[in-house]
């Protein structure tokens, strides 16, 4: 049902996209060879995955959203004087969250059954979240208040199980980039915010999540607080070629930027934290570097090809050479993939 969804909305959109010269067919083909042939290891085991769609596949969450999005048009979305559905005046959903306003429990739990209801496959299960009297319920990272008089308060949340963990003021990052870290998150904080005193409580939260991440006085970054200089004018990125260049210390970072911008050089320079020591020495997937993806090397195709005997090594540089070009012109390509290879 899944492949029948995109398939009915490209149908509807065809004419607004660009298709690269393919047919409804063709997307058709597509879908069907990449959602039914969904393989995966685990214990050094091979399994088919016959249901649902697979994680680590890059149409499966714009599918899975599709979907989901079908089930509340034939649910929610229809004309309650022929079927007596409910029609929500306010129904918001991000992804997998979704969010909206009910008289009674009662009522909660129909729209979330009619919503299941429309899934023929019977994947769809919600669990609903009731908050009580004077308190919040969450959405995604807003959490949010009706009173008895019918106001709305709204302020910055964080998941109980979150550990706060975010970039440390210590690691190997220009000054920049931790500066922007640290400014969206007072940014989100302020936006989320519904007055003046649940602007206080999320900007203390996100003063407790930078403390613990190595910032001294954070509320120092919060510049959406304090007036901006209008006068200064930004340099002018048009035409700049982006040029990734690893980090070392901010006095080199701010010499080459004062050497670009001095010279005029059409090139704005990013600052990557690039080999640090921890990513040399430790691994979390150390079986990757000896084992056979299939568990067999006298099967796969490319471990016979690897000088090290493995299919699981990443940033492979490889040679590819053509087989019906002759003998005396011989026809090779050159690559290098960051990804583990495959035939």
């Amino acid at each position: 049902m899944c492949i029948s969804n995109i398939l009915d909305l490209a149908h509807k959109h065809w004419r607004e996209v660009n298709t690269f010269g393919l047919h409804l067919e063709d997307l058709k083909d597509l879908l069907e060879v990449g959602f039914t042939n969904a393989f995966f290891t685990f214990n050094q085991r091979l399994y088919w995955q016959i249901q649902g769609v697979f994680m680590g596949y890059c149409p499966s969450p714009p599918a899975a959203i599709i979907r989901l999005s079908t089930c509340e048009l034939n649910s929610l979305y229809t004309d309650r004087h022929y079927i007596g559905n409910p029609i929500l005046k306010i129904y918001s959903r991000y992804v997998d969250d979704g969010g909206f306003i009910a008289k009674t429990k009662e009522e909660a739990l129909r729209v979330c059954a009619l919503i299941a209801e429309a899934d023929s496959d019977r994947n769809i299960k919600w669990d609903v979240d009731f908050p009580g009297k004077g308190e919040y319920t969450a959405f995604l990272d807003t959490e949010i208040m009706i009173t008895e008089e019918g106001e709305v308060r709204s302020r910055y949340y964080r998941k109980p199980m979150n550990k706060g963990i975010t970039l440390h003021y210590k690691s190997h990052h220009s000054e920049s980039t931790k500066t922007a870290v640290a400014r969206n998150y007072y940014k989100v904080a302020r936006e989320v915010s519904s007055d003046t005193s649940q602007r206080e409580y999320s900007l203390n939260k996100v003063d407790s999540i930078l403390m613990k991440n190595g910032y001294r006085s954070p509320r120092k970054y919060d510049t959406s607080s304090t007036t901006r200089r209008s006068g200064k004018k930004k340099f002018s990125d048009d035409g700049k070629v982006t040029a990734c260049i690893p980090y070392t210390t901010k006095h080199d970072a701010n010499r080459i930027r004062n050497y670009i911008k001095s010279r005029h050089i059409p090139v704005r320079p990013i600052f990557t934290p690039g080999k640090t020591l921890k990513s040399t020495l430790c691994s979390s997937r150390p079986l990757d570097k000896t084992q056979c993806t299939m568990s067999n090397p006298d099967l796969c195709k490319v471990c016979p090809l690897t000088n090290m005997g493995s299919c699981s090594t990443k940033g492979v540089v490889y040679e590819v050479t053509c087989g019906r070009c002759s003998e005396n012109v011989k026809s090779t390509y050159i690559g290098e993939n960051p990804s583990q290879p495959s035939i």
